[in-house]
């Protein structure tokens, strides 16, 4: 996706009547929506024609679309020797010479196609002029719980389905290149919906299938349970998720990302300009924005005016002056994030308490100082899903990293009292919530060319599901980066081989052990996302954390081979610790890692940093 912000619309196909047949009980819905189903063939097979890339030369050409072969996704194309070419996709609209087809000498009759700049030859029966003829698939089964969209390019959510589910298949959006569909549009009792296929199987029996590895990692899920309120392990999913690729598009994310912290009341060009110039020189290649924040906005949102809730927020800047400040960052090269708090939002949870977690009154609770959204509450997922789209869109931000995605912390007593109201529709466990609401937002954000982010606290690299439902196998398998938040002022005292220490006094060994046990989480992961770090620059208790407490950090993550890179957090914005910064933000640690690596050394000794911190 480019950053003009444009996303492309893509057209939606359906199937004819005869072929949405299926259960007698839903014979009268299905023909009650046909008229509206497959009115737009003919008008979309011309736009088609009119966007073939290249000419074949060709003056009287015909159109057709690409059947698949027995029990395959694609066909094959013949070059003039009739010998293989290569593979055509299930839907390719493809450029045909003429309905005359060409007899080989065994007599099997082929056509002449133009497809992707190359001509070819396809076995005539593997072509056909009617797009209705392309999709064989009726039912299909749910393999990883996930939440309908009303429609395939929309935010608005549906019925949750679940493992197992099966659903009938009543049309698709567009073929991908492969042959796969991309959403099919299914039908659950009497309700319309859209589900990306990656979701669906063919057979209940694969559907109900679990996600694992030669070691059997998912044992080891299930083997975790449920011990402090925030969910089973095994009722995660941990079927792989495509990660985003957008360099094509011209969105690259560094190979390591080292980052500034902007608040959002700083996001202005005055502020920018003087982040620029503390950056220039150094090795920072992003910068992180709160774009939304616990009641504060860093602009005047549409997307906020359109719920009635926009003077509510805390808004210094206008949106000229918003929109100003990124692109003087965009210019100047940076890799641009936009964080975005989710769950933890007094003003949302205020103005919509049906949202909210509540007492049994229905009032918003107060819960570790604000008010906060339900993370079962799909109404909520809505409203972040459009703020997040609204930011990529419109000021072309390379990745959202979503924050608070998590219940309040302790909210377990409140539940074993009995005196909450979480908003809990599904009956759902706090990590599915969690995980659920991060599939839904990692698709939608997707499809318009950024990345997605989650922050999660530091205690996620243990084995067990957190209390306030985060559990790090679950997320990273998800999202394209798992940011860690192991400030060792939160940590309590830790006894390790080497004896017992006090997290706060020991940057390197801190983040060093905690990157030793991320990296195990990692490897119970299908699609493991990128680990990029959260840094402590704030000084605690007597300890000051100096230029070498803050680097010690950042040596301790790739000591243990976590190298995705770091954020420098301080609550004000890292622009207003100009002398911390100093000796740590002059060093590509990814490129020094390597280095080390070749000559057989750990980081913080090829660099000489000194790890000693007794």
């Amino acid at each position: 996706m480019s950053h003009d912000g444009k996303k492309k619309k893509r057209r939606r196909y359906r199937l004819r009547p005869w072929q949405k047949l299926g259960l007698v009980a839903v014979l009268i819905v299905v023909f009650a929506v046909s008229s509206t189903l497959f009115m737009d063939f003919s008008r979309s097979a011309s736009e088609e024609e009119d966007v073939m890339a290249e000419s074949s030369g060709w003056t009287d050409s015909v159109y057709g679309y690409v059947l698949a072969e027995d029990d395959t996704l694609t066909t094959t194309v013949y070059n003039d020797g009739l010998a293989e070419a290569y593979q055509c996709g299930r839907g390719a609209y493809v450029e045909i010479e003429s309905w005359t087809p060409f007899v080989s000498e065994t007599g099997e009759e082929y056509y002449h196609i133009f497809y992707n700049g190359q001509y070819g030859y396809i076995l005539c029966e593997y072509i056909t002029d009617d797009r209705s003829d392309l999709l064989q698939e009726s039912i299909v089964y749910v393999r990883t719980p996930v939440t309908l969209l009303t429609e395939p390019d929309g935010v608005e959510t549906g019925s949750l389905v679940g493992k197992g589910d099966m659903l009938q298949v009543m049309g698709y959006d567009y073929f991908c290149e492969d042959g796969t569909v991309h959403m099919y549009e299914v039908m659950v009792g009497s309700e319309m919906g859209w589900i990306k296929a990656d979701y669906v199987v063919s057979t209940y029996a694969e559907s109900m299938e679990n996600w694992t590895n030669d070691s059997n990692v998912y044992a080891s899920h299930v083997s975790r349970g449920d011990s402090y309120g925030g969910g089973d392990a095994a009722d995660l999913d941990y079927w792989p998720h495509e990660k985003g690729d957008f360099a094509d598009e011209g969105n690259e994310m560094p190979e390591s990302v080292y980052a500034m912290y902007i608040i959002a009341e700083d996001i202005n060009p005055e502020k920018m300009e003087a982040c620029l110039e503390e950056a220039e020189g150094t090795e920072i290649n992003a910068f992180v924005f709160t774009v939304f924040d616990d009641g504060i906005a860093a602009y005047p949102s549409e997307v906020l005016e359109s719920y009635g809730i926009l003077d509510s927020y805390s808004c210094n800047n206008t949106a000229e002056e918003f929109a100003e400040a990124v692109q003087m960052a965009q210019d100047a090269g940076y890799y641009c994030i936009a964080r975005i708090s989710c769950f933890r939002d007094e003003v949302l949870a205020q103005a919509y308490p049906e949202w909210a977690i509540s007492d049994l009154n229905g009032d918003p609770m107060e819960l570790n100082g604000s008010y906060w959204p339900s993370v079962y509450c799909r109404e909520v997922w809505e409203l972040k899903a459009s703020l997040a789209i609204e930011v990529a869109d419109t000021y072309g931000f390379d990745e959202i990293q979503l924050d608070y995605v998590r219940f309040p912390d302790y909210i377990i007593n409140y539940e074993e009292d009995k005196t909450v109201d979480l908003k809990n529709t599904y009956g759902e466990s706090k990590a599915q919530a969690v995980q659920r609401f991060l599939t839904y937002m990692t698709d939608l954000l997707h499809e318009h060319g950024v990345y997605v982010a989650v922050d999660v606290f530091g205690e996620t690299s243990n084995t067990y599901v957190a209390p306030y439902g985060q559990y790090w196998p679950a997320i990273s398998t998800v999202v394209d980066v798992i940011c860690g938040m192991p400030y060792p002022d939160h940590f309590s005292s830790y006894y390790t081989s080497g004896g017992y220490y006090v997290p706060y006094k020991h940057p390197y060994e801190t983040l060093n052990d905690w990157a030793e046990r991320v990296a195990l989480r990692q490897n119970e992961c299908s699609s493991p996302a990128i680990v990029r770090t959260w840094i402590q620059t704030w000084d605690d208790y007597n300890y000051e954390y100096d230029s070498l407490a803050i680097q010690r950090q950042i040596v301790g993550l790739y000591d243990a081979d976590i190298t995705g890179g770091y954020m420098l957090w301080y609550s004000k914005g890292t622009l207003y610790i100009p002398e911390k910064l100093e000796g740590v933000i002059e060093y590509d640690y990814y490129d020094l890692y390597q280095q080390a690596q070749e000559a057989g050394q750990s980081l913080s000794t090829y660099m000489d940093v000194d790890t000693n911190e007794d």
